[in-house]
């Protein structure tokens, strides 16, 4: 998919390129888009922008790398099909050739995440054929992993929080079309949950929801934040700082 593509389908998806107040990450949406479309774990997309640019998608090196995942111009940046610099400074797409540069990566490096990790970080032609990474190479994996690792605890909590079972979760409507309305728009969202409106005995309607055994994604954590579901916590940084 080229840039443009990309961008028509985040717009489609009502992905907003600017950070959302009622997520923990800046445009996870996009995040969250580049990360299906290319098949890199939404972690290390994350993870990679925050030791990369702390999520600045001004973010500026002394090595000539641009954005929020710091695309190096002009090299990978044409590499990868850019032909301004100017368009890395748009997050969704600079998201989405992050995503597309690490799938690159890890498929030439047969899938290995860490070596991946090492030739976004030192380029892939120094690592090619290295038993030992550089330590510079090595410290920039062990960065990332330590964000990996509180991106996936601060998830976990949210997610044994939201799907543990308490009354006050069930969303209760007047209407039984628009409760089976909202049931609907959490599935179609929902990935690893199941929803359904039911009637009380007051005459209401409520819609529940019932995690599967996989358990609720960042994903889907965040599709349950934005259409409103009422145990889901906002706000916080990577690792709920």
């Amino acid at each position: 998919m080229n840039r443009w593509r990309f961008a028509i389908t985040c717009l489609l998806l009502g992905v907003s390129t600017a950070a959302s107040a009622g997520t923990s990450y800046p445009y996870l949406s996009c995040f969250e888009v580049a990360s299906r479309l290319h098949r890199v774990p939404l972690d290390v997309l994350l993870a990679v922008a925050a030791t990369e640019s702390n999520w600045n998608p001004s973010a500026r090196s002394d090595a000539n790398a641009h954005g929020i995942m710091q695309i190096q111009w002009p090299g990978t940046a044409r590499h990868l099909g850019v032909s301004r610099v100017s368009e890395l400074y748009n997050p969704c797409l600079n998201i989405e050739l992050g995503a597309r540069y690490l799938r690159e990566l890890m498929d030439n490096n047969g899938g290995n995440v860490e070596r991946s990790l090492a030739a976004y970080n030192y380029g892939p032609t120094r690592i090619a054929g290295q038993r030992q990474l550089p330590a510079g190479a090595r410290k920039y994996i062990a960065t990332v992993n330590g964000h990996r690792q509180r991106i996936n605890a601060a998830a976990q909590s949210k997610a044994r929080l939201v799907s543990s079972p308490r009354p006050h979760e069930a969303v209760r409507f007047d209407s039984s079309t628009r409760a089976r309305r909202y049931a609907r728009s959490l599935g179609s969202r929902v990935d690893n949950a199941d929803f359904a409106a039911q009637r009380t005995a007051d005459g209401s309607y409520t819609v529940t929801m019932n995690v599967k055994s996989g358990g609720l994604s960042m994903g889907d954590l965040n599709a349950l934040e934005q259409l409103g579901w009422p145990a889901v916590k906002t706000g916080g940084g990577i690792g709920g700082e």
